[in-house]
């Protein structure tokens, strides 16, 4: 018979029988350290769905749990991405966008509409936690000394730096935009990236207003520029590698299972060798688990909306945060809450993944269609 009372199996990991609580994960790191800060990010690209929700739990959830054992402060940073993509253009074969942020200062999107789910969510899970958060907006991360450093590095370095960002054709993403119409080369074609003095030259071209440059200062304010996941990727963690001297913390990143695996061994771990950094000064990663549709493939919002009841019979609850509180209240908050609790305090229960009709089953009154 299965003991556990939630009717779930764990298969063993790893992971999971090296350490005796997940607390071991961070333990070394936070040796002779002062406090706890953690990080984790998201787009602005829409209301938080129910993957989205329950990862931003378990951040809260783990970083209050690393605190208590260790008896150190604790802060989470929450990196809003509005350099979201949220306009597309196809232009003579190639691809350009406008980013969240341009469309909210154009007038064409709601900025508080597009942050209000996150914040709402972030505030509760705060109070929930005692863990207290701050918001820090893309454009105020990429002019951060550390973060324009590790581009300046890229720049600097690019035949080396290119196999892992961008191993399948060399060209490594980071988008200046049309000082006149804010469009950018999603797929940089045309860009031409120089390390100078003190400062990265972006040099590109608009499809309808034609050549333009982006000088962005290593060390003084000025200068804007977009970068794809892959180098937002190495750029924090050289950020957060930084910020364990700046304030004398142990930096800790908490993110989704995507950005485990495969990713840290062909990107992350192998870029920060190549900046130098030591073993020792590595930030920790830790993952949360993955929420699967029935394929076993991660649960995606935007398959749902492209193929519908086909890719999977969800209610609308599970893909927007504003209605899944409409349709079952904070007692949906609560019961996701306390699982992401076990998932803090268990690694058994952390390492490894959930299905929508598992934390479905959670929610009081919540019901999906049949599997087939």
């Amino acid at each position: 018979m299965n003991p556990d009372p939630t009717g779930l199996y764990f298969a063993p990991t790893g992971i999971a029988h090296l350490t005796a609580t997940n607390t071991d994960l961070i333990r070394a790191a936070a040796r002779d350290r002062s406090r706890l800060r953690v990080t984790t990010a998201a787009q602005l690209n829409g209301h938080p769905h129910l993957g989205t929700v329950t990862t931003i739990m378990a951040t809260f959830a783990l970083t209050a749990r690393f605190s208590h054992d260790l008896d150190l402060p604790a802060t989470l940073v929450f990196d809003a991405l509005e350099n979201a993509p949220a306009e597309y253009r196809t232009i003579n074969g190639r691809h350009y966008t406008r980013n969240v942020e341009d469309l909210v200062a154009s007038g064409q999107l709601d900025g508080t509409e597009r942050a209000s789910g996150f914040r709402r969510l972030l505030a509760w899970a705060s109070a929930r936690s005692g863990v207290p958060w701050q918001e820090r907006p893309y454009t105020a991360y990429q002019q951060l000394a550390p973060v324009r450093e590790c581009l300046h590095a890229i720049a600097r370095r690019r035949p080396e730096f290119a196999p892992l960002l961008a191993p399948a054709d060399g060209r490594i993403r980071i988008r200046p935009r049309c000082p006149r119409c804010r469009l950018m080369d999603k797929d940089a074609h045309h860009l031409t990236i120089t390390a100078a003095d003190g400062a990265v030259l972006l040099d590109s071209a608009c499809p309808d207003h034609g050549p333009y440059r982006e000088t962005v200062p290593v060390h003084s304010g000025g200068g804007w520029y977009d970068a794809n996941t892959p180098v937002r990727s190495v750029q924090k963690v050289a950020l957060l590698a930084a910020e364990r001297d700046l304030y004398d913390a142990c930096s800790v990143s908490i993110d989704g299972p995507d950005w485990g695996g495969a990713w840290f061994a062909h990107v992350i771990a192998p870029a920060l060798a190549l900046l130098g950094v030591p073993v020792r000064e590595w930030p920790v990663s830790v993952f949360t688990p993955m929420v699967l549709d029935r394929t076993g493939g991660k649960l995606s919002k935007s398959l749902y909306v492209k193929y519908g009841t086909e890719y999977a019979d969800l209610p609308p609850a599970f893909l927007d945060l504003d209605t899944l509180l409409d349709t079952y209240g904070e007692n949906a908050l609560e019961a996701l809450w306390e699982e992401a609790g076990r998932w803090a305090t268990e690694p058994r229960r952390l390492h490894r993944s959930y299905t929508v009709d598992y934390l479905a089953s959670l929610i009081p009154t919540a019901r999906i269609g049949e599997a087939a």
